[in-house]
């Protein structure tokens, strides 16, 4: 499994892109590489928060990655984020 989605260069385009609206051609390739990957992605990161959430309910999980509270918040989060960009893109 790859531990990363984004090269560091596509963070930092996409974090200017974010924070200052600059638009370099990499960001555009980034943005294009996101539209035509969604939807995979959206379904593989579901299929992780349901691996994830049988772990803890195995009591298999210890919050290797950022610790115990913090990481099942940013489940969380992550969880809620993914179910609202899916229901914004239905409409």
């Amino acid at each position: 499994m790859r531990r990363r989605i984004f090269t560091e260069a596509e963070r930092e385009c996409l974090e200017k892109w974010l924070m200052e609206g600059v638009e370099e051609p990499i960001t555009l390739t980034t943005l294009s590489r996101i539209r035509k990957g969604w939807p995979g992605l959206a379904e593989d990161m579901d299929l992780m928060f349901r691996a994830v959430r049988r772990l803890q309910r195995l009591r298999r999980w210890r919050g290797r990655t950022t610790g115990g509270s913090r990481f099942g918040s940013a489940l969380r989060r992550a969880e809620s984020a993914l179910t609202r960009s899916r229901n914004a893109a239905s409409t």
